[in-house]
């Protein structure tokens, strides 16, 4: 038994030998294996010994590989024999070309009983390791003068509905001219596409990170960049525009990494869009999202058996096919949720981002779903020359990228708007607070008059007073008045003080001709309160009384509005010294009270406003009183 299975191989082997071979000569161009090879399908992947290859079940490569679109599931490889006799008049080097990247090709040459690895291209090789620097399509195909040679080539499939692979024989200014004829069919930016795009996902990954680290803490745009570095891998190392091997673990190629990018791709693009659509907010959309996340966690794990167990390849063939099932689910409920609403614009881009990726994963992925392989030329051409998931992808990343851009916009606006909300109530608070404050101080100067039994001064105070309460209660309500309506609130204030002070009080107003006092508008009791400081505190304790000066000047170059208020009393020192610790903390609650307001009206309006206070000297350096200046930029 042992001896017939010795001599059936001897049998089977010398067959081979009796096979028609290929004949190349100097007339040789282009030679099509089609009709003129051998294919068998191998489901172990260690099958590369010859005695293993020759118990195998060989056909005739012919059109009924080309019918089978894709192989059994189990099937992870294929092998291809044929033989070639060379007439050329000397040794010489042809190319074999296969057909997809997405397989792995690797050429051998039968040496007696022994099979020697003569080169290899496509997916799963590392670039070191490729026959022809850089071309994933091609592998040397060295002949001998005068000689027959047999050749096997293992195509290993890395990913499901692979086509079968028809290689061909081409000599090398074929080869060039086949190369220069794509060059001249397709223009250089179609070409170098996936490069583009692998640099703009980079460039989205700088100014998330941008955005997360040095202005908005917004965790949304830490997600998108960690999407964006992978998807920049992604497309970066489908042109090898980097290059992630390394000599210690010689499994580790581009290709490997590739297809792990995949996950953080869509795990980080998941958590993205929960974040920014706020979906915990719906409990069907928080569930599907993570259902997602965890889906492509374990899609880590299929892609290890899919390798390392082909046997189970039925199971990670439905996992890995309808992977993009349930984030088609997600963003199609996505799409209704965040369709148009009122208040809420920058939900109409995530809306078209995330119509335009369900469209194309629907357009590419469907017929693969439903098992559908006959189908349209113009479909074909499409999905072979058009990347519709990688454009899908870019539309939704500038559509996503001006949602963020214009969500943040909608949150400054309305952050701005409450800024001014909250200034304008306190302006309203501090005008209260400042009348109750000027209020009690006039009472107090007609109580004094009626304390000393004078009730004409008191009856012309108190009208006076009547006046003020009549106009401080019209400018309460306004931000702004016109500087004559303040200058005839201040004149009505420094008579009633005059009239306290019985005559020891002098003012004089300095206005300079070129001051619009009609139209000029300033915020209302900005000025009385450091008047009042003046005279209570500095002019009040000095026993021949003193004087105010109020200029008031105009800078039309630089629109601004100088006012100045001089006194000639006793200094904020001495002040300081006679003032009981009650006279002092109110003096500071009327200075206080004025500096907030200056505050809120620079905010508010955007103005440059601005209180300066000095102490004057004689020649002598003692105290000869204070002086406040108030810039107020004009807006």
């Amino acid at each position: 038994m042992f001896l017939g299975l010795i001599l059936l191989t001897s049998l089977q082997v010398l067959a081979q030998k009796d096979s028609k071979p290929i004949f190349v000569s100097a007339t040789t161009k282009h030679i099509s294996l089609l009709n003129q090879a051998d294919y068998a399908i191998s489901k172990k992947s260690n099958s590369k010994t010859l005695p293993d290859l020759v118990a195998l079940n060989w056909k005739p490569l012919d059109t009924s590989l080309k019918a089978l679109y894709e192989f059994p599931d189990a099937v992870l490889q294929y092998w291809i024999r044929f033989s070639i006799q060379n007439d050329y008049p000397n040794d010489t080097t042809l190319l074999l070309k296969v057909a997809d990247k997405m397989q792995q090709t690797l050429l051998y040459e039968r040496r007696g009983q022994q099979l020697r690895l003569l080169g290899q291209s496509g997916f799963g090789s590392r670039i070191s390791d490729l026959s022809i620097g850089g071309d994933y399509w091609r592998i040397n195909l060295p002949l001998k003068q005068g000689q027959r040679q047999e050749f096997y080539l293992l195509n290993s499939k890395y990913i499901y509905n692979i086509k079968p692979q028809h290689p061909a024989i081409e000599t090398f200014d074929s080869a060039y001219r086949e190369k220069i004829d794509e060059q001249v069919a397709s223009p250089a930016i179609f070409r170098n596409i996936k490069l583009w795009v692998a640099g703009f996902y980079f460039a989205v990954f700088i100014y998330c990170c941008l955005k997360y680290f040095f202005q908005r803490k917004d965790i949304a745009y830490l997600y998108y960049a960690l999407a964006s570095i992978s998807l920049f891998l992604r497309y970066s190392l489908q042109v090898d525009a980097i290059v992630l091997e390394t000599s210690w673990l010689s499994g580790l190629n581009n290709d490997f990494i590739f297809l792990l990018s995949f996950v953080p791709q869509n795990f980080f693009y998941i958590l993205f869009l929960a974040k920014f659509l706020e979906v915990k907010n719906n409990k069907l959309l928080h569930a599907l999202s993570n259902f997602c996340l965890v889906q492509w966690v374990l899609m880590i794990a299929v892609m290890i058996v899919h390798y390392a167990w082909p046997e189970f390849s039925s199971i990670t063939k439905f996992i890995w096919i309808y992977s993009s099932l349930p984030f088609l689910i997600f963003t199609l409920l996505l799409s209704y949720h965040t369709r148009p609403k009122p208040n809420r614009g920058y939900l109409q881009f995530a809306f078209i981002g995330l119509l335009t990726i369900s469209i194309a994963l629907l357009f590419t992925m469907a017929p693969k779903w439903f098992n559908i392989y006959r189908l349209p030329d113009w479909y074909t051409a499409i999905t072979k020359y058009v990347d519709l998931v990688t454009i899908a992808f870019v539309i939704d990343t500038i559509l996503f990228l001006t949602a963020l851009a214009y969500r943040d916009r909608q949150s400054e606006i309305e952050r701005i708007d409450l800024k001014i909300k909250n200034a304008e109530n306190e302006h309203k608070i501090l005008r209260l607070q400042m009348n109750p404050h000027f209020i009690f101080n006039c009472l107090n100067s007609i109580n004094l008059y009626i304390e000393k039994n004078d009730s004409t001064l008191a009856s012309s105070y108190l009208s006076k007073f009547s006046q003020l309460m009549r106009l401080s209660l019209v400018h309460s309500r306004k931000e702004k008045i016109v500087l004559a309506e303040e200058i005839a609130v201040l004149k009505l204030y420094l008579e009633m003080e005059t009239m306290r002070f019985k005559g020891k009080l002098n003012y004089v107003f300095d206005i300079e001709e070129n001051v619009d006092i009609d139209f000029i508008e300033i915020p209302p009791m900005l000025i009385q309160p450091h008047l009042e400081n003046a005279i209570w505190h500095g002019l009040m304790h000095k026993s021949e009384g003193g004087r105010i000066i109020i200029k008031i000047s105009q800078n039309l170059m630089a629109q601004t509005l100088h006012i100045t208020i001089a006194d000639n009393g006793i200094g904020r020192a001495k002040a300081a010294e006679l003032n009981s610790k009650a006279a002092e903390k109110e003096k500071s609650y009327g200075t206080l009270i004025t500096n907030e307001r200056i505050a809120i009206f620079n905010q508010k309006f955007n103005a440059d406003t601005k209180l300066q206070i000095e102490d004057l000297y004689d020649e002598n350096n003692e105290p000869a009183g204070t002086l406040v200046s108030i810039n107020i930029h004009l807006v």
